[in-house]
């Protein structure tokens, strides 16, 4: 399979390189811009990853195109923090990207959904070859298909018991603290549920798209904010922080206006949401994805066991159909070697 993958994630490159990265891939091989010449690239990005997923008929090319572009516009020695996967190595990565053994939060399950999304936003604008086709479609599939071993560990801890934990830690949750959401990802969905579920009322959401924020807040009932309005911020206690934006949304000019009280802030985006010179404020307290993360590190030891289900059914997976798709491609490629043949004769 002609197929290639260069990335970062959060297990071996701090915040601050991952987010440079991200911008840079953001600005050159968006969805808009996946076709670079005969590069083809589906760019995947996330608050824990970004990667590049690529094919051509020369993946060495491609791979040092990519390469010498990031070189050019990150400032810094950074090669030794990539990673690199071609043929059934990068099928094998994505299947484990897609299932959540790869996430920073083991067992994670909104990554699924990222990566449909990257793969059909790109669909959009070019036509990809069919090994990016296959490749996604069916690590989507077995990403699916292996989630059916984890029900019986649903009730293992994720990122929005840490958050919970953090305002536990700030706040006496029986005095309801004010919450704003900033931004409509799934994510911060998943947060304010887990929220709302226990029995935090006093909730507000602030998204750039209305119509989003009203659907969203007519789901789980509760208060809009409108995006104009986000300079009074100093009204809510507890403010978390998930939607993409390549600018700081809440910087240091923020803390010009007067406000009473201690604030938790949680930016559980990259780039990150708001700058991180906020938290030099001692009246601030500014958690992000990656503290978040750290206080998780015993959900892989408890999953251990089902890790070794999953990662055998993934290599078994993902050799038998590498085999089909080369099986295939031999099968197209062989009566036009015969009639070229014929037509010599």
């Amino acid at each position: 399979m002609r197929i290639g993958v260069l990335g970062i994630n959060s297990k071996l490159a701090d915040l601050l390189l991952r987010e440079n990265l991200a911008k840079v891939c953001q600005r050159f091989f968006a969805a808009n811009n996946a076709l670079h010449g005969s590069h083809s690239i589906v760019l995947l990005s996330t608050c824990n990853r970004t990667e590049l997923y690529f094919s051509s008929d020369n993946l060495a090319e491609t791979h040092t195109y990519i390469l010498n572009l990031l070189r050019q516009h990150i400032l810094g020695e950074f090669d030794q923090k990539l990673y690199s996967y071609f043929g059934c190595d990068c099928f094998l990565h994505l299947c484990r990207v897609t299932t959540g053994l790869d996430s920073a939060i083991f067992g994670e399950t909104e990554i699924q959904g990222q990566v449909k999304i990257a793969y059909e936003q790109t669909t959009e604008y070019i036509a990809l070859p069919k090994e990016l086709h296959y490749l996604f479609q069916k690590s989507l599939m077995i990403g699916k298909k292996s989630r059916t071993l984890l029900p019986a560990h649903s009730n293992l801890l994720g990122l929005e018991h840490a958050i919970f934990q953090a305002g536990e830690k700030r706040f006496k949750m029986h005095e309801n603290p004010k919450i704003l959401f900033v931004g409509a990802s799934k994510i911060n969905c998943k947060v304010l549920s887990y929220l709302k579920g226990k029995q935090l009322s006093s909730i507000t959401l602030c998204n750039r798209t209305q119509q989003i924020a009203q659907d969203i807040a007519d789901l789980y009932h509760v208060e809009l904010l409108d995006w104009k309005e986000i300079a009074s911020w100093h009204q809510f206690d507890w403010i978390i922080f998930g939607t993409k934006s390549n600018d700081y949304i809440f910087t240091q000019k923020a803390l010009e206006m007067p406000f009473s009280g201690s604030k938790l802030l949680i930016d559980l985006s990259v780039p990150r949401n708001v700058d991180p010179r906020v938290s030099e404020d001692p009246r601030i307290l500014l958690l992000n994805i990656d503290q978040l993360n750290s206080t998780l590190t015993e959900r892989r030891q408890q999953m251990k066991d089902f890790l070794g289900q999953v990662e055998e059914l993934i290599s078994d997976f993902t050799q038998r159909h590498t085999l089909i798709f080369n099986q295939k491609r031999v099968l197209v490629e062989t009566p036009q070697v015969e009639e070229a043949i014929y037509v010599r004769h």
